[in-house]
């Protein structure tokens, strides 16, 4: 198994497409076509299932790609044993809730390439369960999630276990607040009840519903669910129907500002949610990390905490 093999199922990945794969690394697609099946059978198992349309990620493939990303990550922190004028290292992963993403993103990466216009920071969204998940798995420096007061004491003991460190920082606005189109009937309301939302169809990002109906401790009829969260506003701006999401959702948001999308408040759920921002070891960030880390709490706590 060599370094190459391992960056090369994670352009493949990516690309999903072994020729559009093969130009992006500047090889031939039958070099990397060798190059992958003897890594698969070097492993014994299948990476990915080939077709005429691409390749697709089999199950027991996505962890062999998780590892293979921890391992390339790794292998640039060698590479990067550094000081401040001599960064090597050229990317990191970061994770976030849907939620996140206009509150916070947009502003760190104009500043944190401010800083390191050299270095690649990737974002990645992701519900709650698969961020603590792929940190363990070394996918991820640094991730952000929510969690209620009564989740509080199983999630820190979680971190502890998979050695995963963490701050917490309360105050923030992430009340959960229903999310539907200014075109709904309901959209004057000041308040909702759960009740409100029986005869409503719910839209969910990927499986958000499931978090939402444990913290509203009601059951929620099963939504359509959507893999993309743009989409999921546009459905929820053309009346398909309601989501639930913490209130920073609507942070910046053009859906938000335009009137399109209304967000009230849930009657029988008003509590704050803490956010907890999660990394691996502190003394095993590098200073760039670190400086990402830093960088990351000050923009929560100023766009988040201080509006």
């Amino acid at each position: 198994m060599r370094i190459e093999q391992l960056e090369q199922i994670v352009k493949i990945d990516e690309f999903g497409s072994l020729s559009k794969a093969a130009n992006a690394l500047f090889i031939s697609q039958p070099s990397l076509s060798v190059s992958l099946s003897r890594l698969e059978e070097e492993l014994g198992l299948k990476i990915f299932e080939r077709s005429s349309t691409g390749v697709v990620l089999l199950e027991q493939g996505e962890a062999v790609l998780e590892l293979a990303k921890y391992t390339l990550n790794l292998s640039e922190k060698i590479k990067g044993i550094m000081d401040e004028k001599n960064i090597l290292i050229r990317n990191f992963h970061m994770a976030i809730p849907g939620a996140f993403a206009n509150a916070i993103i947009p502003e760190l990466l104009m500043k944190f390439h401010s800083l390191h216009p050299k270095i690649c920071l990737h974002i990645h969204e992701a519900p709650y369960y698969e961020i603590v998940e792929s940190m363990d798995k070394g996918a991820y420096s640094i991730g952000i999630i929510t969690c209620d007061p009564e989740g509080k004491n199983n999630l820190l003991k979680q971190l502890k276990d998979v050695d995963i460190e963490c701050e917490i920082i309360s105050g923030s606005q992430t009340r959960l607040l229903v999310f539907l189109s200014s075109k709904n009937p309901l959209a004057d309301r000041e308040w909702l009840g759960a009740s409100d939302l029986k005869s409503l169809k719910m839209v969910s990002y990927k499986e958000n519903y499931v978090q939402v109906s444990k913290a509203l401790r009601y059951h929620l009829n099963k939504p359509i669910i959507v893999e993309d969260i743009e989409l999921l506003k546009r459905l929820i701006s053309d009346d398909f129907g309601f989501s639930i999401f913490p209130e920073i959702l609507s942070f910046n948001d053009l859906y938000m500002n335009s009137g399109m999308i209304k967000a009230i408040p849930i009657q029988e759920f008003s509590e704050q949610w803490d956010i907890f921002i999660l990394y691996t070891p502190y003394e095993s960030l590098s200073f760039v990390e670190k400086e990402l880390l830093a960088l990351v709490k000050k923009l929560i706590k100023e766009n988040l905490i201080n509006k």
